[in-house]
């Protein structure tokens, strides 16, 4: 089959990323495994995306944050509400980045923007994500979703062969690409994880104050 594939999120957000009131790595319970095993297990089942041999389409109608930042840079295209804010913001919780994000942001905005947007944490309105080139465009929140299944709909017009051609031949070594950074990703998210930092950028978050960091 070549008719695309999509993903959405719910009204207020498509994926705000982990869930950190249960711990960093709570839904990976995984016995024996290390913690860099336990965060790869986390991304590993999203990663999945990237072996679809369709096209795949975001409908990202809310926020995406974190985690769900980075599932939403596995799809092929995106298409953001205006009123979603996106971004990375694993430094302002004391964390190194997951989800290959790291790989991914910065080939679809640029090295510099996207270190400004993962150094820095600033949360992008879906107006700006668009113009930064994240997102294919911006629409109202109601327009999100068909939106996105016309885009589908006119790929799925297209000769089968053809498309799964030109999205292999798109979408290069990423699969391969994602997977090794993610589990790089992984090792240094689960030693940031254990730093007396992590547990301020998540207390702070969780509070709602602004994190006090000490460099330890």
């Amino acid at each position: 089959a070549s008719e695309p594939g999509g993903a959405a999120g719910g009204t207020a957000s498509f994926c705000a990323g982990a869930d950190l009131r249960g711990g960093l790595q709570a839904g990976a319970a995984l016995p024996g495994a290390s913690d860099a095993e336990r965060s790869f297990a986390m991304y590993e089942p999203f990663l999945g995306l990237l072996d679809l041999q369709v096209p795949v389409v975001a409908a990202v109608n809310g926020h995406a944050v974190g985690g769900g930042f980075g599932m939403a840079m596995l799809a092929d295209v995106r298409i953001v509400s205006k009123e979603a804010r996106v971004g990375a913001n694993f430094c302002r919780l004391g964390l190194a980045p997951g989800m290959a994000i790291s790989y991914t942001l910065p080939r679809l905005v640029g090295e510099q923007r996207a270190l400004e947007m993962m150094l820095g944490g600033a949360l992008l309105s879906g107006d700006e994500a668009a113009a930064a080139g994240w997102a294919l465009k911006a629409v109202p929140s109601a327009e999100v979703l068909p939106a996105a299944r016309a885009l589908a709909e006119r790929i799925a017009r297209n000769a089968p062969m053809a498309v799964r051609e030109t999205l292999r031949l798109s979408r290069g070594e990423k699969a391969a690409e994602c997977r090794r950074r993610a589990r790089e990703e992984a090792a240094a998210q689960a030693a940031s994880a254990h730093t007396s930092d992590a547990q301020e950028g998540i207390a702070a978050l969780l509070e709602k104050r602004m994190p006090v960091f000490r460099g330890k």
